[in-house]
Protein backbone atom coordinates (compact mmCIF):
# COMPACT_ATOMS: atom_id res chain seq x y z
CA UNK A 1 0.00 0.00 0.00
CA UNK A 2 1.05 3.74 -0.71
CA UNK A 3 2.62 6.10 2.17
CA UNK A 4 0.74 8.31 0.64
CA UNK A 5 3.70 11.09 0.26
CA UNK A 6 4.39 12.64 -3.05
CA UNK A 7 6.35 11.18 -5.36
CA UNK A 8 7.73 12.04 -9.10
CA UNK A 9 5.79 10.15 -12.04
CA UNK A 10 8.84 8.10 -13.34
CA UNK A 11 10.31 7.40 -9.94
CA UNK A 12 6.99 5.59 -8.76
CA UNK A 13 6.67 3.80 -12.18
CA UNK A 14 9.47 2.36 -11.92
CA UNK A 15 9.53 1.23 -8.84
CA UNK A 16 5.85 -0.63 -9.12
CA UNK A 17 7.60 -1.87 -12.52
CA UNK A 18 4.86 -1.54 -14.64
CA UNK A 19 5.34 -0.23 -18.60
CA UNK A 20 2.97 -0.17 -21.29
CA UNK A 21 2.24 -3.98 -22.66
CA UNK A 22 4.41 -3.88 -26.44
CA UNK A 23 1.95 -2.64 -28.89
CA UNK A 24 -0.26 -1.33 -26.85
CA UNK A 25 -1.26 2.61 -26.84
CA UNK A 26 -3.95 5.00 -25.37
CA UNK A 27 -5.11 8.70 -25.10
CA UNK A 28 -7.64 10.90 -22.79
CA UNK A 29 -10.53 11.44 -25.20
CA UNK A 30 -13.35 13.34 -24.11
CA UNK A 31 -14.00 12.11 -20.14
CA UNK A 32 -12.29 8.46 -20.58
CA UNK A 33 -9.16 6.81 -21.45
CA UNK A 34 -8.91 4.51 -25.15
CA UNK A 35 -6.42 2.17 -25.25
CA UNK A 36 -5.67 0.74 -29.17
CA UNK A 37 -3.82 -3.00 -29.28
CA UNK A 38 -2.25 -3.05 -32.69
CA UNK A 39 -1.53 -6.93 -31.98
CA UNK A 40 -5.28 -7.55 -31.52
CA UNK A 41 -6.42 -5.04 -33.78
CA UNK A 42 -8.76 -3.78 -31.60
CA UNK A 43 -9.70 -0.36 -29.43
CA UNK A 44 -11.05 -0.78 -25.79
CA UNK A 45 -11.99 1.05 -22.76
CA UNK A 46 -11.30 -0.10 -19.25
CA UNK A 47 -13.89 -0.23 -16.48
CA UNK A 48 -14.37 2.55 -14.59
CA UNK A 49 -12.98 1.24 -11.37
CA UNK A 50 -9.77 0.09 -13.72
CA UNK A 51 -9.53 3.31 -15.29
CA UNK A 52 -9.29 5.07 -12.01
CA UNK A 53 -6.48 2.60 -10.59
CA UNK A 54 -4.51 3.55 -14.07
CA UNK A 55 -5.07 6.99 -14.10
CA UNK A 56 -3.72 7.71 -10.07
CA UNK A 57 -0.68 5.24 -11.46
CA UNK A 58 0.08 7.47 -14.33
CA UNK A 59 -0.25 10.59 -12.77
CA UNK A 60 1.94 9.05 -10.36
CA UNK A 61 -0.85 9.73 -7.70
CA UNK A 62 -0.72 7.82 -4.58
CA UNK A 63 -2.15 4.59 -4.66
CA UNK A 64 -4.77 2.26 -2.25
CA UNK A 65 -4.46 -1.35 -2.21
CA UNK A 66 -7.36 -2.11 -4.32
CA UNK A 67 -5.28 0.15 -7.10
CA UNK A 68 -2.75 -2.11 -6.60
CA UNK A 69 -4.58 -5.79 -7.03
CA UNK A 70 -6.35 -4.30 -10.13
CA UNK A 71 -3.00 -3.20 -11.49
CA UNK A 72 -1.41 -6.35 -11.29
CA UNK A 73 -4.77 -7.58 -12.76
CA UNK A 74 -4.17 -5.41 -15.80
CA UNK A 75 -0.14 -6.41 -15.95
CA UNK A 76 -1.53 -9.87 -16.07
CA UNK A 77 -4.94 -9.23 -19.17
CA UNK A 78 -4.69 -5.90 -20.03
CA UNK A 79 -2.98 -2.88 -21.28
CA UNK A 80 0.41 -3.17 -19.08
CA UNK A 81 3.54 -5.58 -18.33
CA UNK A 82 5.36 -5.57 -15.09
CA UNK A 83 8.82 -6.38 -17.70
CA UNK A 84 10.93 -3.71 -18.81
CA UNK A 85 10.45 -4.21 -22.70
CA UNK A 86 7.50 -2.06 -22.63
CA UNK A 87 7.08 1.48 -23.80
CA UNK A 88 6.40 4.22 -21.33
CA UNK A 89 2.82 4.96 -19.91
CA UNK A 90 2.27 8.09 -21.66
CA UNK A 91 -0.91 9.68 -23.58
CA UNK A 92 -0.25 9.41 -27.00
CA UNK A 93 1.40 12.60 -28.47
CA UNK A 94 1.36 14.54 -32.18
CA UNK A 95 1.76 17.56 -33.61
CA UNK A 96 -1.65 19.56 -33.96
CA UNK A 97 -2.26 20.12 -37.35
CA UNK A 98 -3.32 23.59 -38.62
CA UNK A 99 -3.12 23.31 -42.31
CA UNK A 100 -4.10 21.26 -45.42
CA UNK A 101 -2.56 20.49 -48.46
CA UNK A 102 -3.09 22.01 -51.69
CA UNK A 103 -5.80 19.86 -53.58
CA UNK A 104 -4.81 17.30 -55.87
CA UNK A 105 -6.42 18.20 -58.88
CA UNK A 106 -4.34 21.26 -58.74
CA UNK A 107 -0.59 20.11 -59.22
CA UNK A 108 0.50 18.55 -62.71
CA UNK A 109 1.97 15.38 -62.06
CA UNK A 110 4.13 12.89 -64.45
CA UNK A 111 2.47 9.49 -65.13
CA UNK A 112 4.85 7.45 -63.21
CA UNK A 113 3.90 9.73 -59.92
CA UNK A 114 0.23 8.48 -60.36
CA UNK A 115 1.55 4.64 -61.69
CA UNK A 116 3.85 4.31 -58.08
CA UNK A 117 0.81 5.55 -56.39
CA UNK A 118 -1.34 3.20 -57.50
CA UNK A 119 0.84 0.25 -56.67
CA UNK A 120 1.11 1.12 -53.25
CA UNK A 121 -2.73 1.45 -53.07
CA UNK A 122 -2.98 -2.17 -54.45
CA UNK A 123 -0.80 -3.55 -51.54
CA UNK A 124 -1.26 -1.61 -48.63
CA UNK A 125 -4.94 -3.42 -48.12
CA UNK A 126 -2.94 -6.98 -48.96
CA UNK A 127 -0.11 -6.45 -46.55
CA UNK A 128 -2.78 -5.86 -43.89
CA UNK A 129 -4.28 -9.57 -44.64
CA UNK A 130 -0.72 -11.22 -44.66
CA UNK A 131 0.96 -9.09 -41.98
CA UNK A 132 -1.98 -7.93 -39.94
CA UNK A 133 -1.89 -4.43 -38.00
CA UNK A 134 1.20 -4.79 -36.21
CA UNK A 135 3.29 -6.25 -38.61
CA UNK A 136 2.72 -3.04 -41.24
CA UNK A 137 2.74 -0.78 -38.13
CA UNK A 138 6.21 -2.32 -36.95
CA UNK A 139 7.35 -2.19 -40.71
CA UNK A 140 6.26 1.22 -41.56
CA UNK A 141 8.20 2.13 -38.26
CA UNK A 142 11.16 0.66 -39.76
CA UNK A 143 11.49 2.34 -43.16
CA UNK A 144 10.65 5.51 -41.47
CA UNK A 145 13.46 5.42 -39.14
CA UNK A 146 15.53 4.92 -42.36
CA UNK A 147 14.10 8.30 -43.98
CA UNK A 148 16.92 10.20 -45.08
CA UNK A 149 15.65 13.67 -46.71
CA UNK A 150 15.82 16.64 -44.22
CA UNK A 151 12.93 18.74 -43.97
CA UNK A 152 11.80 20.64 -45.86
CA UNK A 153 10.85 19.04 -48.42
CA UNK A 154 7.59 20.42 -49.50
CA UNK A 155 7.26 19.86 -53.14
CA UNK A 156 8.22 16.05 -52.90
CA UNK A 157 5.56 15.88 -49.99
CA UNK A 158 2.46 17.87 -51.85
CA UNK A 159 3.38 15.71 -55.38
CA UNK A 160 3.02 12.51 -53.75
CA UNK A 161 0.17 13.60 -51.68
CA UNK A 162 -1.43 14.99 -55.13
CA UNK A 163 -0.73 11.67 -56.81
CA UNK A 164 -2.93 9.69 -54.07
CA UNK A 165 -5.65 12.70 -53.89
CA UNK A 166 -5.81 12.09 -57.89
CA UNK A 167 -6.23 8.42 -57.70
CA UNK A 168 -9.16 9.04 -55.07
CA UNK A 169 -11.45 9.26 -58.04
CA UNK A 170 -10.37 6.55 -59.56
CA UNK A 171 -9.53 3.89 -56.71
CA UNK A 172 -12.70 3.55 -55.03
CA UNK A 173 -11.89 0.15 -54.17
CA UNK A 174 -9.06 1.31 -51.84
CA UNK A 175 -10.78 4.52 -50.54
CA UNK A 176 -10.80 3.18 -46.86
CA UNK A 177 -9.11 5.74 -44.88
CA UNK A 178 -6.32 3.80 -42.93
CA UNK A 179 -5.11 1.58 -46.15
CA UNK A 180 -4.82 5.09 -47.70
CA UNK A 181 -2.72 6.72 -45.15
CA UNK A 182 -0.88 3.10 -44.86
CA UNK A 183 -0.06 3.28 -48.52
CA UNK A 184 0.55 6.96 -48.60
CA UNK A 185 3.02 6.63 -45.68
CA UNK A 186 4.87 3.86 -47.39
CA UNK A 187 5.46 5.62 -50.15
CA UNK A 188 6.94 8.88 -48.77
CA UNK A 189 9.17 6.55 -46.55
CA UNK A 190 10.05 4.97 -49.53
CA UNK A 191 11.10 8.16 -51.25
CA UNK A 192 13.19 9.12 -47.72
CA UNK A 193 10.68 10.94 -46.80
CA UNK A 194 9.25 12.00 -43.09
CA UNK A 195 6.02 12.20 -42.55
CA UNK A 196 3.57 10.77 -39.59
CA UNK A 197 1.07 8.06 -39.97
CA UNK A 198 -1.69 9.11 -37.21
CA UNK A 199 -4.10 7.08 -36.07
CA UNK A 200 -7.08 9.03 -34.15
CA UNK A 201 -10.37 7.81 -32.50
CA UNK A 202 -13.78 9.64 -30.51
CA UNK A 203 -16.29 8.88 -28.14
CA UNK A 204 -19.86 9.39 -28.29
CA UNK A 205 -20.58 7.47 -31.06
CA UNK A 206 -17.25 5.98 -31.41
CA UNK A 207 -15.34 6.45 -34.51
CA UNK A 208 -11.57 5.60 -35.41
CA UNK A 209 -10.02 7.84 -38.45
CA UNK A 210 -6.36 7.73 -39.95
CA UNK A 211 -4.43 9.97 -41.77
CA UNK A 212 -0.93 11.30 -42.62
CA UNK A 213 0.86 14.29 -41.33
CA UNK A 214 4.17 16.23 -42.02
CA UNK A 215 4.59 18.72 -39.31
CA UNK A 216 1.15 20.51 -38.82
CA UNK A 217 -0.06 19.65 -42.57
CA UNK A 218 -2.65 17.27 -43.28
CA UNK A 219 -1.61 15.40 -46.55
CA UNK A 220 -4.93 13.50 -47.63
CA UNK A 221 -7.61 15.17 -45.39
CA UNK A 222 -9.03 18.08 -44.23
CA UNK A 223 -7.88 19.80 -41.07
CA UNK A 224 -11.70 20.26 -39.70
CA UNK A 225 -12.06 16.46 -39.78
CA UNK A 226 -9.14 15.32 -38.23
CA UNK A 227 -9.37 18.15 -35.66
CA UNK A 228 -12.97 15.98 -34.04
CA UNK A 229 -10.71 12.99 -33.55
CA UNK A 230 -7.95 12.40 -31.09
CA UNK A 231 -4.46 10.90 -31.49
CA UNK A 232 -3.88 7.40 -30.19
CA UNK A 233 -1.10 6.16 -32.16
CA UNK A 234 1.53 7.78 -34.38
CA UNK A 235 4.00 6.09 -36.39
Amino acid sequence: MSDGRAADPAARLSAMGYTLAPGVSFCRVSDRMMFLDIKADRYFCLSSTAEQSFARLIDGAPTTEEDEIILASLARHGPLTDGSHGGPLVPCLATVATRTAPPGLAIPLRPAQLLLAAGSLALAPLRLRLFGLTGVIRALQARKAQATIPEPHDRELTATAAAFAQLRYVATAHDRCLTRSIALASRLYAQGLSAELVLGVQLRPFAAHAWVQAGDRVLNDRVDVVRDFTPILVV
